[in-house]
């Protein structure tokens, strides 16, 4: 397909959005990304335009967009997944949705999601002190739970007693075996009743990264011989009544149906036994899995899945049912942690594009020079002479004079002049050989030596450690596309670079139908027009999983909402941390160092160095530079804090 053929359609099938983007973002006919959070149907805001919004206000990228009605529409397709299950299978039993506040800890994002649970309150989850104590504070919508999982001390369970006393629903989960002592001894103390549940540990085990994270040498939970003896406790102390739901978990994103299969059919014997010795049990936690489709393979690929929501839905609930209708046990009360499948969607992070190293940079002068050496005139020959039928031999030959230039620049027999005209000569010739073979009617396999070499690297005004660090540290594939400029054929291939001083900090994996493409399709980039790249389903863990590597720290960050009628509205704006903020995280005191800086001028002052003059503009940028953005700042966004003022001492 030639360049003035290309369509926005034929952009839509190269990035996959369609397969990914659960109908959230599409491609429209003016080529740019829109975001649609209500779905497909609703209204859409396009990207590119509310990013040049942003920066007329002075917010730069790198900006995280949220968009809430999607979590909102996400909460509202996961509770309408389970009604349909419970609807089709005649299920007793209701279904809450839990947020685990771990995936996603942002204050704004907790309160959209605690309020987008309409006519059922959402449950929230927490698994520390921290959370708990924003919990309690926060959680006070009617009967709605708050499960209180993680490692336990005296404080925390004294805190989940207050709680109860506020009036709160805490739903304290006994995870190891010696929490229900301390329990039933704050009691004495206290003098509180609690609701609890007990963690089962399931030796059915997960499917993908995460697979480890169940079975029977999982981190949390208790074996059967331990609930036994958490039941035979309460029995003895008379408050087997406060036993009411029982909590399950195989792992994070669960690739596979068939794993959910099996530990639900574990979960449900196991509940039907306890409930038989504790008639107060009436809540099954499915706990957390399900998965979210980054690569939009519909696969069991570690960055996917290889079912839908409703088959998820429908494999708990029936497997549920089925087990309790054999026992003549109630059906209970469900509940899931989707966290990743609820806030994964919601957020996208633009990042411009600033400069590209190109592999293969303008055609060499092809003419013989004197100083030319026998190897670099046979280079020279190799280009003019190459044909279809000359692609292999051609190929094979080129390889051993790579080997050769290296050899005889090591030997001292060429200068390093002539070793750079070689391998620019070279590099031409490999992209010329590439080129040619694209004609070839079967394809040259041996080519592939040089897939690296064709690549360019698009350097980004972002940090991979702090906005995608999974992308760092576990593989994980984050769907990667160019919001703009989709009615243009791109023709480059790239990786990315980020903006740290480590070799990690890039992309070289990205999504594909089947096994992940180590480069990326782009556009060359226009001088008179900012490049901007979108990462997206970034609203799972990113955030609270980055770190200051370099100390570049928290992105701007923009909540966006769409009105009925297609006007977007930022409903709130938070600003990315400042060079100051990030030096005090690590324990440096601007005060100090502006007080260094200070004496450093005096001393240049007294050896005159400095001017009065120089010395007023240094302390003056340096203040300024303090309170700026820890990114790059380009003029055209604001005028940059250390831009202010003369470009010249003087």
């Amino acid at each position: 397909m030639g360049v003035a053929d290309w369509t926005s359609s034929d952009a839509a099938d190269l990035y996959q959005i369609d397969r990914w983007s659960e109908g959230y973002f599409a491609i429209h006919d003016d080529g740019r990304v829109h975001a649609h959070p209500s779905g497909p149907d609703g209204p859409s805001a396009d990207l590119f335009g509310l990013v040049k919004r942003l920066r007329r206000r002075g917010v730069a990228a790198p900006v995280l967009m949220r968009f809430d009605d999607i979590v909102k529409h996400r909460v509202g397709r996961i509770q309408e997944a389970f009604a349909n299950a419970i609807s089709d299978c005649g299920y007793k039993g209701n279904y809450r949705l839990a947020y685990p506040i771990k995936v996603n800890q942002q204050s704004h994002v907790v309160e959209t999601v605690r309020h987008a649970g309409g006519a059922t309150p959402l449950a929230l989850e927490v698994g520390s002190k921290p959370e708990l104590l924003a919990g309690i504070a926060i959680h006070d919508l009617p009967d709605a739970p708050l499960i209180c999982n993680g490692y336990k001390d005296s404080e925390y369970i004294e805190l989940v007693m207050l709680a109860a006393k506020l009036g709160r629903r805490p739903i304290l989960v006994i995870e190891q075996p010696d929490e229900i002592e301390l329990v039933l001894r704050l009691y004495e103390q206290l003098g509180v009743a609690l609701e609890l549940g007990v963690r089962m540990k399931p030796s059915s085990k997960g499917a993908g990264r995460w697979g480890d994270s169940g079975g029977d040498r999982s981190k949390f939970g208790l074996n059967a011989t331990e609930i036994i003896r958490v039941v035979h406790q309460l029995e003895e102390a008379n408050k087997l009544d406060w036993l009411k739901l029982l909590h399950f978990h195989v792992g994070s994103q669960i690739t596979s149906i068939g794993a959910v299969t099996k530990v639900v059919r574990e979960a449900a014997r196991i509940y039907t036994e306890v409930a038989k010795l504790c008639p107060s049990l009436c809540m099954l936690n499915g706990g957390g899995g399900l998965g979210v489709d980054y690569d939009g393979s519909r696969t069991d690929f570690e960055s996917s899945m290889n079912y839908t929501l409703s088959e998820y839905a429908l494999e708990l609930i029936s497997g549920v049912q089925e087990r309790c209708d054999a026992e003549g046990i109630e059906h209970p009360a469900i509940l899931t942690e989707s966290g990743r499948a609820t806030v994964a969607h919601h957020s996208v992070l633009i990042v411009e594009a600033t400069d590209v190293h190109r592999a293969i940079g303008a055609t060499p002068d092809l003419t013989v020079q004197p100083e030319d050496s026998p190897l670099v005139i046979r280079a020279i020959e190799l280009v003019r002479d190459l044909t279809v039928d000359s692609c292999r031999s051609t190929l094979h030959e080129t390889l051993v004079l790579r080997d050769d230039l290296l050899a005889q620049f090591l030997a001292g027999e060429i200068s390093l002049q002539q070793r750079g005209r070689g391998e620019l000569i070279l590099r031409h010739l490999a992209a010329r050989l590439v080129e040619t073979a694209e004609r070839l009617e079967r394809p040259l396999e041996e080519l592939s030596v040089f897939d690296e070499e064709m690549v360019d690297t698009y350097f980004c005004n972002f940090s991979i450690f702090q906005s995608i660090p999974d992308a760092w540290a576990i593989n994980q594939l984050f769907p990667v596309m160019p919001i703009q400029r989709l009615d243009e054929k791109p023709q480059n291939r790239a990786v990315i670079a980020d903006l740290t001083c480590d070799s990690d900090g890039k992309m070289d994996r990205f999504i594909s139908s089947r096994e992940p493409e180590p480069s990326l399709p782009l556009h060359s980039l226009n001088p008179d027009e900012p490049y901007f790249l979108g990462i997206f389903l970034v609203g799972a863990y990113q955030e609270i999983l980055g770190d200051l590597h370099n100390l570049f720290g928290d992105t701007n960050a923009a909540h966006v909402s769409i009105s009925a009628d297609g006007a977007t509205r930022v409903r709130s704006l938070v600003r990315g941390d400042t060079m100051r903020q990030a030096l005090e995280y690590v324990e440096f005191s601007p005060a100090k160092l502006v007080e260094s800086l200070h004496e450093a001028c005096e001393t240049a002052l007294e050896n005159g160095s400095l001017s009065d003059a120089e010395a007023r503009v240094i302390e003056r940028r340096y203040l300024e530079a303090l309170d700026s953005y820890t990114y790059l700042v380009k003029e055209d966004d604001e005028v940059p804090a250390l831009a202010r003022g003369a470009r010249r001492f003087s």
